[in-house]
């Protein structure tokens, strides 16, 4: 009789190398709820409400990037991360002015062409882990973003 973890991965298709990209999904819920909760810049180069509601576009990218991952489709990880690096490019992107502002944008655009390439070589496991560079990215630029509303 098989375990109860062998009936589930056979079931749900998942592998032992499938685990990691579970913890990815953790932190990507942690990312979203961030990003949520996201104030608007003290000196916005856009409205606060259409960062928002970009904001919430590129959470959309975001989210056809992991179910890519998590089923494996890698055309979808491809235009997830495509969208995400071509929206860091658009003025909705820019909440802040600055070189280091510049430079974290810089950062997240290469991880998401990392994470293309990944996905462009078929790689799962290097796309779960250039994911994972991706929203790294993400939680320290919106630290940044934080921390220079708040002064510091």
């Amino acid at each position: 009789m098989p375990s109860s973890r062998k009936a589930t991965t056979r079931t749900w298709g998942w592998t032992d190398r499938a685990w990691p990209l579970a913890t990815g999904v953790l932190l990507l819920a942690a990312t979203l709820a961030m990003v949520a909760g996201m104030p608007a810049a003290e000196e916005p180069a856009v409205e606060p409400d259409k960062v928002a509601a970009f904001m919430r576009a590129k959470l959309g990218h975001a989210q056809n990037v992991l179910e890519g991952l998590a089923v494996e489709d890698f055309d979808l990880i491809d235009r997830g991360a495509n969208d995400l690096a071509l929206a860091s490019q658009a003025s909705s992107w820019q909440v802040l002015q600055t070189a280091d502002y510049a430079r974290h944008s810089d950062e997240f655009r290469r991880s998401c062409n990392a994470l293309r390439t990944a996905a462009k070589a078929r790689n799962l496991d290097g796309a779960a882990l250039a994911w994972m560079e991706v929203t790294m990215k993400c939680i320290q630029c919106h630290k940044y973003v934080r921390d220079a509303e708040r002064g510091r």
